[in-house]
């Protein structure tokens, strides 16, 4: 799949379109927006834009409608620096408004300062988004280096995108894009020159020349992280078809000069310096009284050569190698580097229009809205059930209520008004435990010891039992025999029996056939209870 890139280049401080590149690994299409000053033909021209976009990503090969990197131009951006407490975004947003810190005079400590903050950023509140950069990368105890961007038509550029169905993957800024692909220790820097070479990351300044726009964009990156970034601007030449840029002494001694500021408020300073361009040099009437009589063409040449701003670098920043990487156009080159290695790049991403809502956040939220309609509907219906188990629970109250009374009013009238009923109770179980005396269990007869001797006496052969009841008043056995000296063997043995607590009483004879029944009778010496 190709990578495709587009680079924002604005107007106005940044606030208004000016055109569109569209850079991929082997196109590079161009977009002018119409000038205009109505904020309605504004909106209408980035709707243009993005629906160019749209158009020219059909109609590529691949038929993606993803934007691999949303870039920024400079125009309107300034690098600032800060102090490390002053590092807050909505502390900036306050100075630049014109807001004032809110201080509660019983406070003891003074009211902090903040002047000179607000004074270099632009003033417009509600278009400037901040971007702290690494704090890492400088010394400690130095200031934060801050970017402060208007962001308006990058906003509305992605607004319009989303709608009609096109994603960013990844959103930064030219000076973060130069820091990633130029940058000599980030291993993904590829140019001509083999003398930068490595091996502990030193800082590297980075210069491109942006003939388009008539600036040098230079930069501060060790690994390809940005540290710091500038802009300066230079004079254009009209060539045939294009604008010649020209890099004068001026120029070089401005950068350097604002290189001298970053250095002291961030504690480092570059080793290396990398110039990206193709400088020119137009040939121009010299001033008549400067000409020689020997000379027979009275022309000077305007800018600097490559040689001369090497030598001009040298001498303004002594203590750094310099190197120059001759192109062309360098910000298409970076774009197109940008392209190819977007996926192993390590440059910030501009926060503010990364976490930008788009149409996914809005469908999450409106799933978020329908589930909690959802939920909310589910409550409801619990809800009602739980009221209607309650209304049960009330009417089950009310029963037992109605039956707690009916039994006081049947055990005891005068407990119905009783505001203590449980107690008035307690009370009265009390008072009958009291008043009877100790339950008496009478003693049982041993009647299975006397079953186990009766069974010896009785379990003589030619003997029948036909019934045998004891309990605990009287004993009765009833048997056939075969003659009566054995029934009276039997009462002897019963009558003779020790320890036993029967008295035996004569018995009884009947005759049965050729058999006789004897009945047998015997009563407890010491009575028990009822059987």
């Amino acid at each position: 799949m190709s990578n495709r890139v587009c680079y924002i280049r604005r107007v106005d401080r940044g606030g208004a379109l000016r055109g569109l590149r569209l850079v991929g690994e082997h196109t590079d299409d161009t977009w002018h927006a119409n000038m205009q000053a109505d904020p309605s033909l504004i909106a209408e021209s980035i709707a243009q834009g993005a629906r160019w976009i749209r158009d020219r990503l059909d109609a590529s090969a691949s038929k993606s409608r993803n934007l691999s990197v949303l870039c920024l131009d400079p125009d309107g951006a300034v690098c600032s620096w800060v102090k490390p407490e002053d590092a807050d975004t909505s502390l900036l947003d306050a100075l630049i408004a014109g807001t004032s810190v809110k201080h509660t005079p019983d406070e003891l400590d003074e009211p902090e300062s903040h002047q000179g903050i607000g004074e270099r950023f632009p003033k417009l509140p509600l278009e400037l988004s901040f971007e702290f950069l690494d704090a890492d990368e400088t010394s400690v105890g130095s200031r934060t280096a801050v970017i402060a961007y208007p962001d308006v038509p990058g906003r509305l550029l992605k607004d319009e995108l989303d709608t009609i169905g096109v994603q960013i993957d990844q959103f930064t800024s030219i000076w973060h894009a130069i820091a990633s692909v130029w940058d000599p220790g980030t291993g993904n820097a590829t140019h001509d020159s083999q003398r930068i070479v490595s091996s502990d990351a030193p800082i590297v300044a980075l210069i491109v020349i942006d003939a388009q726009d008539g600036r040098l964009i230079w930069t501060w990156s060790r690994q390809g992280r940005l540290i710091v970034g500038g802009t300066s601007r230079i004079a254009l030449a009209q060539g045939e078809h294009e604008h010649l840029p020209l890099i004068r002494h001026e120029d070089i001694a401005r950068i350097c000069s604002d290189w001298l500021g970053w250095s002291s408020q961030l504690g480092l300073a570059p080793v290396k310096i990398l110039f990206i361009g193709k400088p020119r040099q137009v040939e121009s009437p010299a001033d008549p009284a400067s000409v020689l009589p020997e000379q027979s063409q009275p022309y000077a040449h305007r800018g600097l050569s490559a040689a001369q701003i090497g030598v001009a670098l040298s001498k303004a920043w002594p203590d750094a190698t310099v190197d120059l990487i001759e192109h062309d156009d360098p910000i298409g080159e970076s774009l197109n580097k940008l392209a190819l290695e977007n996926q192993n790049q390590n440059f910030g991403p501009l926060s503010n229009l990364e976490n930008r809502p788009g149409k996914i956040h809005q469908r999450m939220y409106q799933w978020a809205g329908i589930a909690l309609v959802a939920i909310s509907a589910m409550i409801g219906l619990l809800g009602y059930e739980l009221f209607t188990q309650a209304e049960q629970v009330n009417q089950k109250t009310d029963q037992v209520k109605i039956q707690r009374l009916e039994a006081i009013t049947d055990f005891d009238q005068a407990l119905v008004l009783s505001p203590f009923v449980v107690k008035d109770l307690q009370n009265q179980l009390t008072q009958m435990r009291q008043s009877q005396g100790p339950l008496t269990i009478s003693k049982s007869n041993p009647i299975m010891e006397e079953f186990d001797t009766l069974s010896y006496v009785l379990g003589t052969p030619g003997i029948e039992i036909a019934t045998l009841r004891l309990n605990n008043n009287t004993v009765t056995i009833t048997i056939r025999i075969e003659d009566i000296a054995q029934a009276e063997q039997i009462n002897q043995s019963l009558t003779a029996i020790k320890g036993s607590y029967l008295r035996w009483h004569p018995f009884e004879l009947k005759n049965k056939g050729q058999q006789i029944e004897v009945t047998f009778v015997a009563r407890w010496k010491e009575t028990g209870g009822d059987s």
